[in-house]
């Protein structure tokens, strides 16, 4: 994808909830549930098998610090943490983003759609 319209390569200051010098948090624009945030790394790569070793190492920390805002924010029960890597993994923009999906035990136990659709699928292969 060409940076001059990747979505994720240039972040406004004000749509930034934290960040770390490699990378930055955003509230997901079509979240799954309420809290849903995106990790992206500054840097304009793929996926997620194309990060560099100290994108993976400081990704960790954004995960950590995810959770922690979130906790306090939402009290989520718990947290779906995912990647799409892929168009046949419905990874639509391409630019790397790690989803921190909070989970709440007040939800369907099938909603239509994301991580849930995947794991709870009744079609076996």
């Amino acid at each position: 994808m060409d940076q001059l319209i990747c979505p994720f390569c240039s972040p406004e200051e004000k749509d930034i909830v934290f960040k770390n010098l490699l990378w930055y948090a955003r509230w997901d624009d079509y979240p799954a549930t309420p809290g849903h945030l995106l990790i992206i790394p500054f840097r304009h790569c793929v996926d997620y098998f194309v990060l560099t070793a100290d994108e993976r190492e400081t990704l960790s920390d954004m995960i950590i610090l995810a959770k922690e805002v979130l906790d306090e924010k939402y009290g989520p029960g718990g947290y779906n943490i995912v990647a799409n890597v892929g168009e046949a993994a419905e990874q639509t923009v391409m630019h790397c983003h790690i989803h921190v999906i909070p989970r709440y035990h007040e939800e369907p136990d099938n909603p239509p759609g994301g991580i849930k659709k995947i794991v709870f699928n009744e079609k076996k292969f």
